[in-house]
């Protein structure tokens, strides 16, 4: 029985295919031509991925636990389609549960999700700062996606916001800004923290003569119109980074009312690039994530623990999936 988790990403980058071709080809779900599904087949012999699935033990459970801080925003849509679509595949079934950013909703979520009988758990925690005692101590296998806790001894699946927030900085020095702002949401949140770390080192280190302008919103909306406008008096940013794309809308709404054009008078970063951004009049650059292989990696590696205990994490491991970039200006 294998011994290690062999991760989708280690087949991905060895075949030199995407991590969806990988799983297509152990799924058998699409199809996929003979001689790249040849490749993937060395390469997983070769790094001992065993495709066949082992015997069920018995009464062992078919459910594993999804809990989401926001399932409205498109990037968890993308990543519960993955987790669904892979957990059909291997006959397991999903319990979603939407914590609305809510942080006593996430913790009756985590508890009624627990008490259920389910093999694991896939989490996107809402506070980075707080690693509950429920989730250190359960005896199932868990895999963050997207957030995680700042200290925690599990598995967690998704980009390395730190250096996303250092490349979409340098991008704007790029394009010539020199007065380079940062608008987010609480830095509790675990990518909004790394992202502004990131603004703000690459801020420091490159051009130490600017001060950094971060503004934070709640993560509810509200007043965020009336924070954006007086930030944007305030700082007179020829540049932001936004930490997410609904961040994004916000400051767009904001620049169009005071009457600021893009990118004439400010250049804008986002992340994800939502489809209402096809739409614009004006470019505005994004920051991708590879939502569908943060979902694939991560119910991926939460089945094989479950399927095979002995690979199961004694201690914290990070994955990190490379960013895309969209350049329009």
């Amino acid at each position: 029985m294998q011994n290690k988790l062999v991760r989708l990403v280690d087949i991905a980058e060895k075949a030199g295919v995407s991590i969806t071709t990988v799983s297509h080809v152990i799924n058998k779900t699409r199809y996929v031509k003979q001689e790249t599904r040849e490749l993937v087949l060395k390469v997983l012999e070769k790094l001992d991925y065993d495709i066949k699935k082992p015997k069920d033990k018995p009464n062992q459970s078919r459910f594993i636990g999804v809990i989401v801080s926001d399932i409205t925003e498109d990037y968890s849509i993308s990543i519960i389609k993955a987790i669904e679509t892979y957990a059909s595949e291997q006959d397991f079934s999903i319990l979603l549960c939407d914590s609305e950013h809510d942080a006593e909703k996430e913790k009756r979520n985590i508890k009624s999700i627990l008490d259920r009988d389910v093999a694991g758990l896939i989490l996107s925690p809402i506070n980075s700062e707080h690693y509950p005692d429920e989730i250190r101590d359960t005896k199932i296998p868990v895999v963050f996606v997207d957030r995680k806790y700042t200290e925690h001894d599990k598995v967690f699946v998704g980009i390395d916001n730190y250096k996303s927030g250092v490349f979409g900085t340098k991008y704007l020095m790029s394009k010539g800004c020199k007065t380079i702002g940062f608008i987010g949401y609480p830095e509790t949140i675990y990518t909004a923290h790394r992202r502004a770390m990131g603004y703000r080192d690459c801020l420091n280190d490159l051009m130490p003569e600017s001060q950094p302008g971060v503004l934070t919103l709640n993560y509810r909306q509200e007043d965020s119109n009336k924070l954006i406008r007086e930030f944007l008096e305030r700082v007179r940013p020829d540049g932001v980074l936004c930490a997410t794309s609904d961040v994004c809308y916000q400051l767009i709404g904001s620049l169009e009312e005071m009457g600021i054009r893009i990118p004439d008078q400010i250049k804008i970063v986002t992340y994800d690039d939502n489809k209402w951004l096809d739409y614009l009049k004006f470019p505005v650059s994004v920051i991708t994530q590879p939502t569908a292989e943060i979902g694939f990696t991560a119910i991926d590696l939460l089945v094989r623990m479950i399927l095979h205990p002995k690979a199961r994490q004694k201690s914290a491991m990070n994955i990190f999936l490379e960013i895309g970039f969209i350049d329009r200006l």
